[in-house]
């Protein structure tokens, strides 16, 4: 006769997996997760999280994920309670946020009891643009030419953000003209989500679609007492003037 497997201990595993397309999203998610007060700034209970062990790095990047390779978390369904994937929207023939959310769940569904696909629309930079110039010029490494101009005030003067808009037109390539315009010492990699998630006090007046979907999840998942959910995703109810996504 077959042997049988023997029961997973559901004490013994642990609160959250990730799995994401690129080192961008590890850095920035998991250098956000790691910091000692995250869950004060999510608004969230406290739960246990290394990101050393509890964010995998997809090989495939976006597209890989979104055709087959999310299901490549699910060879950790004894190991943890929950997943969350992370991928991009903006890649040659990304059928859209909605789509991509559909074809990753039915990887997942079928394993998982508790998951939810992140779709960052266009892409990870717009996370990156937060509404305090003095969080973005630190990640930055800024290095105005003439004044002290903030990034913002470069990237209106060149049109590269639309006056009154809350991102830029193209998150990615403003970074991307900022650097190779010499406005920002940073180098080619992925320092500049790290640096911002450690340096940031608060997300939860983001209006990023996608992070309001991943903060209400882990509210949702990891409920501080007395915490209330509110708007489309939801999002903690206390006042406060922190940066906004």
């Amino acid at each position: 006769m077959p042997r049988q497997a023997a029961p997973v201990d559901e004490s013994t595993k642990r609160e959250l997996v990730f799995l994401v397309a690129d080192k961008g999203m590890e850095a920035m998610i998991g250098t956000f997760l790691g910091r000692q007060d995250f869950h004060h700034r999510l608004g969230c209970a406290r739960f246990d999280f290394d990101p050393k062990t509890d964010i995998k790095r997809a090989g495939g990047h976006d597209p890989g994920l979104v055709k087959r390779e999310a299901a490549v978390i699910n060879r950790w369904r004894s190991e943890y309670h929950r997943a969350i994937v992370v991928v991009d929207n903006a890649y040659n023939g990304s059928p859209g946020p909605d789509r991509i959310r559909e074809l990753i769940g039915a990887q997942l569904a079928e394993v998982w009891e508790q998951f939810e696909v992140i779709c960052i629309d266009p892409e990870l930079e717009n996370w990156f643009w937060v509404d305090s110039q003095d969080h973005v010029k630190r990640a930055l490494l800024w290095n105005p030419k003439h004044e002290d101009s903030t990034p913002r005030e470069v990237l209106e003067a060149a049109g590269l953000w639309e006056p009154g808009s809350d991102k830029p037109r193209d998150p990615k390539h403003a970074v991307e003209w900022l650097r190779a315009q010499r406005y920002t010492r940073a180098p080619v990699d992925n320092g500049i989500f790290a640096r911002l998630a450690r340096d940031l006090r608060s997300v939860r007046r983001c209006t990023d679609e996608s992070f309001r979907l991943l903060t209400a999840t882990l509210t949702e998942w990891f409920p501080a007492q007395g915490a209330t959910a509110a708007g489309t995703y939801g999002t903690h109810p206390i006042e406060q003037t922190e940066p906004t996504l």
